[in-house]
């Protein structure tokens, strides 16, 4: 056997035992945890090997529930676990980490839940978990957690649609002393339902400034790019306007308003022009898919440039008379938006930034 054969069998084995529960776990204690849990107030200790495992290992539901042969998510409900999209995560001075929210997988997913607890790693890795009611914190997501004093401000999310209200964001108060959780009344001109933005305080510390993200406008209807700037003055609670972009924004989508085909489209290309990683897609529509045409989308004519990728996913860029016109294609509609959008925060959610993935 070669050394790098013996390498690689060395760390899957280290990677096998770093996954595998801890003593204090048994298969009769599991199920007793499995499943999230709704407390009535708040913040309420949710603390217990099973948990404190999976923020540790942050496996997937199905594969936690897999190694202790749990039940079906289709018959038992999701698995709680830490492995999560559009969580916040926010580095305190004195090395505490704080996680907020989240959710795992998407809605047609048995294991799909948007969570609404805070998550402590201390620097000597032990663990706090803190649930709270839905009635004092909805369940949060895509949103931000933004430092202020000895708080975290939590603005926007994207949430279950029955608990959006259009034109209104979400503002809550988390204290760093207590662990309790407060909604924040607000006023002014607020940018709505917002969620994947970015969030940063103002140097002298009296405004949280909310640029990038998407908005929701209400059911029915398509969700925007927030392509202004608003500041909320942590003090009074009041939301103020920065800019208003004279930007043109559309939304395009099928007239039976089902599902469009792009991404199977693309996905299907993807698989064309990668043959020798042998994935083949499974084209499920009548007729071949039509790369060629694919091709000619969003130029205006066949002089034209082909679209460049853009910073986000499944966004393509065209140059019309100087101005950038941006795409983004989603499940149902592709969204269309003048002009330059400001930098994306790198990477995933972090302490001011909560990356919308869909």
């Amino acid at each position: 056997m070669s050394d790098n054969e013996n390498y690689r069998r060395t760390e899957k084995a280290e990677d096998e035992s770093e996954m595998q529960p801890p003593a204090t776990l048994s298969r009769d204690d599991f199920p007793a945890w499995r499943s999230p849990r709704e407390v009535q107030s708040g913040p309420e200790s949710l603390d217990n090997p099973a948990w404190h495992w999976l923020v540790h290992t942050r496996l997937s539901a199905y594969s936690g529930n897999e190694i202790f042969k749990g039940p079906s998510s289709y018959e038992a409900g999701p698995m709680w676990c830490f492995d999560r999209f559009g969580m916040s995560q926010t580095t305190l001075p004195d090395g505490r980490v704080v996680y907020v929210g989240g959710e795992h997988e998407d809605h047609y997913d048995p294991d799909f839940y948007i969570y609404n607890d805070v998550v402590v790693i201390n620097p000597d890795g032990t663990i706090h978990i803190r649930g709270y009611s839905r009635d004092h914190f909805a369940a949060t997501d895509f949103h931000s957690a933004t430092l202020v004093g000895n708080s975290l401000l939590i603005i926007g999310c994207l949430g279950y649609p029955a608990d959006r209200t259009a034109g209104v964001t979400p503002v809550y108060r988390l204290s760093l002393d207590t662990w309790c959780i407060e909604s924040v009344a607000t006023d002014g001109q607020s940018p709505g339902w917002i969620h994947g933005h970015t969030a940063e305080l103002s140097e002298d510390g009296h405004s949280v400034v909310v640029t990038g993200g998407t908005c929701w406008l209400g059911e029915n209807r398509s969700m925007i790019e927030n392509i202004d700037s608003w500041s909320l003055d942590v003090r009074s609670g009041r939301w103020t306007r920065l800019t208003s972009l004279d930007w043109q924004q559309w939304s395009i989508r099928r007239i039976d308003r089902k599902v469009n085909r792009l991404r199977d489209l693309r996905r299907a290309l993807w698989s064309h022009e990668n043959p020798h990683l042998g994935i083949t897609h499974d084209w499920k529509f009548e007729g071949a898919p039509n790369f060629v045409e694919l091709a000619k989308l969003y130029r205006i004519d066949d002089d034209a440039p082909p679209p460049t990728e853009g910073d986000g996913c499944d966004e393509y860029n065209v140059a019309v008379d100087g101005v950038t016109v941006r795409f983004t294609e989603g499940m149902f509609s592709i969204n269309a938006s003048e002009g330059t959008p400001a930098p994306r925060t790198p990477g995933g959610a972090s302490s001011s930034h909560a990356g919308y993935t869909g």
